[in-house]
């Protein structure tokens, strides 16, 4: 049952441009403290020894006169924090917060005991308050914003979950051999933010694919193959900053997983990260603009009771987003790990043209919801489908249906009845 459904509506006179549309970004450290214990994989050993590249937090703040959205992407495995939410809604006066992880596995542990190094002045809540303060900043430099869209096509990784013959699934975590496996989404989907003069600002970069380059037996702290393309980018558009979106990941791993950095594993992650740049840059090429008409920003909140699956009677409450700009750019945001073919079919489904699913993305209220499979992909089996997931089956495509519905609600709120699906 969906208990809470917000709604914003913010005009924005002009095709493209418009007075009253205002963007903002911000980007400060969140490295957290040599020493720290990291996450991403239960065979390492002991925290960090050293920082390999920074960790950081980037936002794009989208403004018309009082309502809004802040987009957050973070260098982290997942930030879940309805603190920073309410804190960006009473000090800055945003109400729409996207809080969305790169999921890299060689950054901190952000769950559990979140009190280090003290009680008194821990890394997290050091962390929280770094963001509400990065907002505050992004929305204190706002510029008129022009929108645009594109996008281009690489192969970073594969479907860890490989299905014989015989239907049986077999965890290909690793596939140096590049074993064509299905579903794969090879998609970069890219949206420009431009000033008045034409400059690039910033990027929201969006594509599936785990940061898992870098395995467990690296201890420093990195922010995997997106922070290298991260940048790639802002060296070659100086002044720019990027936003990465990681995708629908939840089955995708990079072909050289787990790369010993005995091995390589930071060049292999910087030549991942530089394959993704090109990407990005190929879609710049051609760009088109968010849509004819009057362009607006609208957002939509819903949280939902999801049932567990082994608990009978036990629900997990799930927060999501679904955010609209123009008529021909949409982003999604959920709290978990969703299967690739979820965004595949999202996309395919979307009234809007340029549909960006951002996975391991917090909004308001709700708790970390998993894997998200597709309920074929749990009748097969497999790490995150049949195990190590905790959502009813079917919840993906509950979260489709729900994204479509609210797009289509939402696009007939400005007198738009359907867009050109991708």
């Amino acid at each position: 049952m969906v208990r809470v459904a917000l709604m914003v509506l913010l005009a924005i006179p002009g095709q493209i441009w418009g007075s009253d549309i205002q963007a903002g970004l911000a980007r400060v450290e969140i490295t957290p403290p040599v020493g720290y214990v990291m996450g991403g994989y239960s065979a390492r050993q002991g925290g960090s020894v050293a920082v390999h590249d920074p960790l950081y937090a980037t936002a794009l703040v989208l403004r018309s006169g009082e309502a809004g959205v802040a987009i957050v992407s973070l260098d982290l495995r997942s930030f879940p924090t309805e603190r920073v939410v309410q804190l960006v809604r009473d000090k800055v006066g945003i109400a729409h917060v996207m809080l969305c992880s790169t999921h890299t596995h060689s950054g901190p542990l952000t769950w559990e005991d979140k009190s280090w190094p003290s009680a008194e002045r821990s890394w997290f809540a050091e962390t929280e308050e770094k963001v509400v303060a990065l907002v505050e900043r992004a929305a204190a430099e706002m510029f008129p914003a022009r929108l645009e869209y594109g996008r281009s096509e690489v192969v970073l990784g594969h479907n860890r979950r490989l299905i014989g013959e015989d239907g049986t699934v077999v965890m290909l975590w690793r596939n140096e051999e590049r074993i064509p496996t299905s579903p794969i989404d090879p998609t970069v989907r890219v949206v420009r933010i431009a000033d008045a003069a034409g400059n690039t600002r910033g990027l929201l970069v969006n594509y599936a694919c785990h940061p898992v380059i870098l395995g467990p037996d690296n201890r420093d702290i990195s922010a995997d193959w997106p922070g290298f393309m991260r940048g790639t980018l802002e060296e070659a558009m100086p002044g720019a900053r990027v936003l990465f979106l990681q995708g629908a990941a939840g089955d995708i791993n990079p072909f050289l997983d787990k790369q010993p950095v005995a091995e390589g594993g930071f060049e292999a992650a910087r030549e991942a990260g530089r394959r993704m740049a090109d990407a990005v840059l190929e879609s710049l090429s051609s760009m088109e603009g968010s849509g004819g008409g009057p362009v607006g920003l609208r957002v939509r909140e819903d949280l939902l009771d999801i049932p567990h699956r082994s608990e009978p009677g036990r629900s997990i409450p799930v927060g999501v987003i679904q955010v609209l700009l123009g008529d021909r750019i949409a982003l999604v945001g959920w709290p978990g790990e969703p299967f690739v073919e979820l965004q595949m079919e999202l996309a395919r489904l979307s009234p809007v043209p340029h549909t960006l699913l951002a996975g391991y993305c917090y909004s308001a209220g709700g708790v970390w919801a998993g894997y998200l499979p597709t309920r074929r992909a749990a009748a097969e089996g497999g790490y995150g489908a049949s195990y190590n997931t905790t959502v009813a089956v079917g919840t993906g495509e509950r979260l489709v249906e729900l994204a479509l519905r609210r797009l289509n609600e939402m696009l007939e709120s400005i007198g738009k009845t359907s867009g050109v699906r991708e």
